[in-house]
């Protein structure tokens, strides 16, 4: 009579299959991580950005948004000192990434709709016309360089969030 179980070469076959499928199926939670957190941070931006041109809009001044290799910030133009004042309450305050990303953004020509020193104007313009300058904002992940998102408006319609696919 033979004995009923399972040899040891048959259950060091299932265990290397189970490790290798949950070795596949943890990376691409990994990635998904990074897919996800990109995305909601290229929508808040945008969201953000639009939150500000309302203000400008409602309030009749000028908003800027500043950008450089680690943080962000909104400001808002001065008519009678002519200086750009950064924002420092919620939701408009100066904010680092949060995640290991790089910005950088393309803008049209400013047509001098802004009385202020040049080197002083922020990348993007948010009008009290409820225009914007148009732009194009690239969002990569340092360490994923294939994930980037676009921000983008032509300066009349809303900023539209979108992924680049390298």
């Amino acid at each position: 009579m033979r004995a009923q179980g399972f040899t040891l070469i048959e259950l060091l076959v299932v265990v290397a299959i189970v490790a290798v499928l949950a070795g596949l199926v943890g990376t691409s939670f990994v990635g998904s991580g990074h897919n996800q957190a990109m995305e909601g941070f290229a929508y808040r931006m945008a969201q953000r950005m639009e939150l500000a041109r309302d203000r400008a809009l409602q309030r009749n001044r000028e908003w800027g948004l500043y950008i450089n290799e680690s943080e962000y910030q909104f400001a808002e133009f001065n008519e009678l000192t002519q200086t750009w004042e950064p924002f420092t309450q919620r939701p408009f305050h100066t904010e680092s990434y949060a995640m290991n990303v790089q910005m950088t953004v393309q803008v049209d020509e400013y047509q001098g709709q802004v009385d202020a020193d040049e080197d002083s104007l922020p990348e993007i313009v948010l009008f009290s016309s409820g225009e914007v300058s148009p732009f194009e904002l690239t969002i990569k992940h340092i360490t994923q360089p294939s994930l980037v998102w676009i921000l983008e408006s032509d300066g009349f319609t809303r900023i539209k969030a979108q992924r680049e696919d390298l």
